[in-house]
């Protein structure tokens, strides 16, 4: 499409509110079945998430793709997109992969995989798989694995994978996913899966997706698009004294995620993005990714709908960037100062002494602001909460007493307007061991 034309197609589109704000660009040196792929993208934007559950919800926030993790089975699978079809969506359909050799589940469970064995009976299945699902208007694109290290063998699998598809239906997109762009990693799915026709990118914090963006405009060098992202996660933020990773303001994250959209409309060959995670993530933390928050933080037990959880600040930038509009009715309060007396994010703490808390939120309704507190275990993967929460609604601090046992905590801290929106954060503190017993503990070491 002529330059001009679709500097007035896109400009006419954001007049009318569609919030079409990509720049993707179409590659001069594809192929013309490969253009055909892509066609679409000059006039489409992935505006997902992560998740494929409260379409309806979705839907109205500007959401137009949602991107899955396993195909359940055919049967399902086509019903699924059946209801993403009716609601004017897009569905990335991933099909879950292992890793070649050692695997470790989200329990902790070891185990082997080798692609040489099994690969022949994999790639049966998956014909067996996309042939019964059938060329769905629905599909936007075939994921075949998501952050599956990218061993050779795995690698030809795939290719094995995205070769059936495009024999079956030639104008449906394969995609593979990597964490960050690492130009090894690049080099061996062009060597070994050259049948690709989207790299997946997956990274956090506001500078990795901005590196990730010029990386991948550079070494893949093809239409990419951001299949994970979010603001910072654990593995980048400042440490306790003792090793836990300590949160970063609610500001801070609403702050980045709105840079992170920016970079992602301003990049010429990505194709859009899926944000990370269309519900209450209970791995690590929810305050890390979660768009939405449970009002039981160790993850309650959901209907089909989402309605029960609470809408983030985090979910309300992507409705806005999405629409192109300033949103209206309720808006959630943002949760703009939590840390204990003195400014400090973490602290020692006597059993059962009385923890002063320095509290602050922000309702862009002016609606009053409830600060409910958990003491969840900081040692543990998943979210768990010790005792039930203390529930103020004081406007500048709050009193927790710590545990009686001594170990590692944190005490996690919604802000809510009991309407529907909420926004979280963590501080940290630990109850040491009493001395006798920790030069116990020490005194029965065995000496090296």
């Amino acid at each position: 499409m002529h330059t001009k034309l679709r500097f007035t197609l896109a400009a006419s589109l954001l007049l009318a509110g569609s919030a079409f704000a990509q720049s993707f660009v179409m590659p001069k040196d594809l192929t013309e079945i490969e253009r055909k792929r892509f066609e679409r993208f000059e006039k489409f934007q992935i505006k997902g998430v992560c998740g494929d559950r409260d379409l309806e919800r979705l839907s109205k926030m500007g959401v137009n793709t949602v991107r899955g993790y396993t195909i359940p089975g055919a049967e399902e699978m086509r019903a699924k997109l059946d209801e993403v079809q009716r609601f004017g969506m897009k569905m990335v359909v991933s099909e879950w992969m292992a890793n070649q050799g050692k695997n470790k589940n989200r329990d902790g469970v070891v185990w082997d995989f080798d692609y040489n064995v099994r690969g022949d009976d994999m790639v049966e299945n998956f014909i067996q798989k996309i042939e019964a699902i059938g060329d769905h208007p629905a599909i936007l694109m075939w994921g075949l694995g998501n952050e599956v290290h990218l061993d050779e063998p795995y690698l030809r699998v795939v290719n094995r994978m995205s070769k059936a598809i495009h024999e079956r239906f030639p104008h449906h997109l394969t995609s593979l996913t990597v964490v960050n762009v690492k130009d090894a990693g690049i080099a061996a799915i062009k060597e070994f899966a050259p049948d690709i026709d989207v790299l997946g990118v997956q990274s956090y914090s506001r500078g990795a997706v901005r590196g990730s963006l010029k990386k991948a405009a550079t070494v893949w060098g093809k239409p990419f698009y951001m299949s994970e992202f979010n603001t910072n996660g654990p593995w980048n933020f400042a440490n306790t004294e003792w090793g836990v990773p300590l949160d970063e303001p609610v500001t801070k994250k609403v702050s980045d995620l709105k840079d992170c959209y920016v970079a992602i409309d301003e990049s010429p060959l990505c194709l859009g993005s899926t944000i990370f995670l269309w519900g209450h993530a209970v791995v690590y933390r929810p305050t890390y990714f979660s768009l939405l928050l449970d009002p039981e933080p160790n993850g309650s037990p959901k209907a089909e709908s989402l309605d029960d959880l609470m809408i983030t600040p985090q979910a309300e930038v992507m409705q806005e960037h999405f629409t192109g509009k300033p949103l209206k009715g309720n808006l959630a309060p943002v949760l703009s100062k939590l840390e204990f007396e003195g400014g400090l994010k973490s602290r020692l703490a006597k059993p059962g002494e009385p923890m002063r808390v320095a509290v602050a939120a922000e309702d862009p309704n002016r609606d009053p602001v409830e600060f409910v507190t958990w003491i969840l275990d900081s040692t543990a993967r998943k979210t768990k909460r010790i005792g039930e929460p203390f529930r103020n609604k004081a406007q500048s601090s709050i009193t927790i007493p710590a545990p009686t046992i001594p170990g590692e905590y944190l005490l996690l801290v919604y802000a809510q307007d009991n309407k529907g929106g909420a926004s979280a954060s963590t501080i940290a503190f630990k109850v040491p061991a009493p001395e006798s017993e920790t030069a116990a503990s020490s005194s029965a070491k065995p000496k090296s």
